[in-house]
């Protein structure tokens, strides 16, 4: 018996020998992002409503790393989206506009050629790539996700409330030229607001989109469903999403899957399972059907044997919608704001990270979205790019709990840098009541305690000169290697008077 244990101990010890002289290296780990669009800081996880039932996601917080000082880059969608994706700030990408922020359906730009996407980074690597849901980064064929990068996708070019209606007035229209677009809008805005707190599904006229890279690297795009049934939009990304990590499960390939969903921006739809089911109404409802779907992909990982080789990123784009809380949004509680503001609520977002070797707790450490591309760069044992000028790697922070290498959050609307945070304290340089509300310059800056003053309620400028100074200090070195790039967006609709 004991010639026997030992010849099995030398076969094995042959065998790892053999393995390493012939190169045999680990698997890669899979990458999963689950990106909800317009999430409240006080939704899920550590701020949540008790009256919310979300057992998936509290699974899912219970076994991350609750990132609770991670930031966008922007307070609305499509810069937001366009920084996760190139590791670059919107200004330095030129996703951004002065004049119009976001982009609209017909829009003549969209995410550049020029900017080398995580998934087009992870290709060179053998990885599969899929991303199923909202995409906004331009609704043209040069600019759809299969042509930066994935390998398909299923989903809507823009936001679930843009294309539709109102006499001759459309969504592609009423920014076509801005020196009339006011007055559109007053035209359009009652009917608009009306259709967003009373949603019906054929009140918009939104296609739902899937598009191919074919093996001779053409594509095929086509309208699946034109106007979309928006009820199931959670339902069927989340169906595509797991049918996809089978398929690369079964080819034995790594993959990054982008499952971006539409939901919870206005107008709130759920498939009728999930109709009346929360405690919380219509939002609620929204809410515990995304728990559902975080439920079906970690089960997936589960029966495909690949959880404890995947990392699965749980965030959101931008902070709540607070214009249509509470029946429509949610909260950012106990932050201060919303989308379309630099306080920390339009910009703060409960962000969670597990997978292999990252340790379940809470970390107040500085992150940023365009960390997550040389963050997952590094946790795969990749080389950081460096086209992802704004991206610092946090895969020790994840791993090995060593202090976040960001140190500072630079918190833009549009082009211009309204504050700025360096370490625990922030100036506010300039700041806006409510969403798309008049602004206030202040001079000298507000500087706010954000470790003892999370809701950014008392200016301490005058008691501490030396670090209004300091922080002042860092944002002149900030601007001085960030260049801004000529707005994309504000060409969408062509020259504008």
């Amino acid at each position: 018996m004991i010639n026997r244990f030992i010849l099995g101990l030398l076969g094995n010890l042959f065998f790892c020998s053999l393995s390493v002289a012939m190169g045999a290296q680990p698997k890669s780990p899979n990458f999963i992002i689950i990106y909800v669009d317009d999430l409240g800081y006080g939704d899920l996880g550590l701020y949540q409503d008790q009256r919310l039932i979300t057992p998936a996601i509290d699974e899912l917080v219970a076994t991350s790393q609750s990132w609770t000082d991670f930031y966008v880059s922007a307070s609305v969608c499509s810069p937001s989206r366009g920084a996760l994706l190139t590791g670059n700030l919107p200004v330095r990408s030129g996703l951004y506009g002065d004049r119009i922020a976001v982009l609209w359906p017909d829009s003549q730009t969209g995410m550049p050629a020029s900017q080398i996407t995580l998934p087009e980074q992870l290709k060179q690597y053998n990885y599969a790539t899929a991303m199923f849901g909202k995409w906004h980064l331009g609704d043209a064929p040069e600019f759809l996700p299969t042509r930066h990068g994935f390998d398909e996708w299923l989903g809507i070019p823009y936001s679930n409330d843009m294309d539709w209606a109102v006499g001759d007035i459309t969504s592609a229209t009423v920014n076509s030229n801005l020196s009339t677009s006011a007055d559109k809008w007053k035209i359009v805005s009652p009917v608009y607001q009306h259709q967003l707190r009373h949603p019906k599904v054929s009140d918009w006229n939104v296609p739902l989109i899937k598009s191919l890279v074919n093996v001779d690297q053409s594509y095929t795009d086509m309208v699946v469903q034109r106007p979309v049934d928006q009820t199931i939009f959670t339902q069927r990304f989340t169906e595509q999403s797991v049918d996809f990590i089978q398929r690369a499960t079964q080819q034995q390939q790594p993959f990054f899957l982008f499952l971006s969903h539409s939901m919870v921006h206005v107008p709130l739809f759920r498939s009728p399972a999930f109709a009346g089911k929360s405690a919380l109404g219509l939002y609620g409802d929204v809410l515990e059907e995304i728990d559902w779907s975080v439920g079906q992909i970690m089960q997936t990982l589960k029966t495909q044997g690949i959880k404890d080789n995947t990392y699965v990123l749980f965030t959101s784009d931008n902070g709540p919608w607070l214009t249509y809380a509470p029946e429509h949004a949610g909260t950012a509680k106990p932050l201060r704001g919303g989308k379309g503001q630099t306080f920390e609520g339009g910009m703060r977002v409960m962000t969670f990270f597990s997978g292999p070797d990252i340790e379940p707790g809470r970390v107040s450490e500085l992150g940023m979205d365009t960390d997550i591309y040389n963050t997952f760069m590094g946790l795969a044992g990749l080389k950081s790019q460096t086209t992802a000028v704004d991206s610092y790697d946090l895969s020790a922070t994840l791993t090995s709990q060593t202090p976040s290498p960001r140190k500072f959050v630079p918190f833009f609307r549009n082009s211009t840098l309204r504050a700025f945070r360096y370490q625990d304290h922030k100036l506010h340089f300039i700041t806006n009541q409510v969403f798309l509300g008049p602004t206030t310059t202040h001079q000298p800056p507000l500087l706010i305690d954000l470790k003892n003053d999370i809701g950014e309620t008392t200016d301490i400028a005058s008691q501490h000169p030396e670090i209004l100074a300091e922080i002042q200090r860092q944002v002149t070195r900030f601007r001085l290697t960030t260049p801004i790039a000529p707005s994309i967006f504000d060409l969408q609709k062509g020259p504008q008077q």
